[in-house]
């Protein structure tokens, strides 16, 4: 990635940040589809600079106040015009111009949309998976890793109007990998294209 824009939500004593994000990402959702539709453009990712997650407590803590939007080059971010797709947000949020990526940057994030079945689902899966009773399957998805409590956006879905939960999960990388990324400029929870952090 060469090329990022920083969103800022700004402090707002009447408004809490949690409202701007969920209004800010479900823009930024439209907007990486749009560019997808019309361009093919799925090279633009995101990060969290200010993200934290405790793993060891088990203890979600936040996305922080600033998004990155990354992309190869300028003109995708061109492309994606965040500040149109921002224009209602300008009382809330500040918007960067387009610049490069630092040169020496040595760290490196993956982020994921966090999905995690129910284990009553796990369980019904693995049972028919494995032709094992429910019994069985219940007691190894049991033995599982739980459910990460990772911050989250507050969504309203577009085609149905029901509201989601996109659950972010930021995890440090050891090397740059190019790739794709969804509609929410992130990875699904197996891919590992990552993003630079600094």
């Amino acid at each position: 990635m060469n090329y990022y824009q920083e969103i800022t939500i700004l402090p707002d004593p009447e408004i809490t940040a949690y409202f701007i994000w969920s209004k800010l990402y479900n823009q930024l959702h439209i907007a990486l589809a749009d560019v997808k539709n019309t361009h093919g453009i799925e090279s633009i990712g995101v990060s969290f600079p200010d993200y934290y997650f405790d793993s060891k407590n088990g203890k979600s803590s936040k996305l922080g106040n600033k998004l990155r939007v990354f992309a190869p080059n300028a003109d995708d971010l061109t492309k994606l015009d965040l500040n149109k797709w921002l224009a209602r947000l300008t009382d809330y949020v500040h918007i960067k111009p387009i610049k490069d990526v630092p040169v020496n940057i040595e760290s490196y994030v993956s982020v994921h949309r966090y999905r995690f079945k129910p284990t009553d689902v796990q369980a019904q899966s693995l049972a028919e998976k494995l032709d094992i009773s429910l019994d069985d399957a219940l007691a190894t998805v049991a033995k599982r890793t739980p459910e990460k409590p990772v911050p989250y956006i507050r969504l309203t879905s577009e085609t149905n109007k029901s509201p989601y939960l996109l659950k972010v999960l930021q995890q440090p990388a050891d090397t740059p990998k190019s790739g794709i990324f969804n509609t929410y400029g992130m990875n699904g929870m197996r891919n590992k294209v990552t993003l630079p952090h600094w």
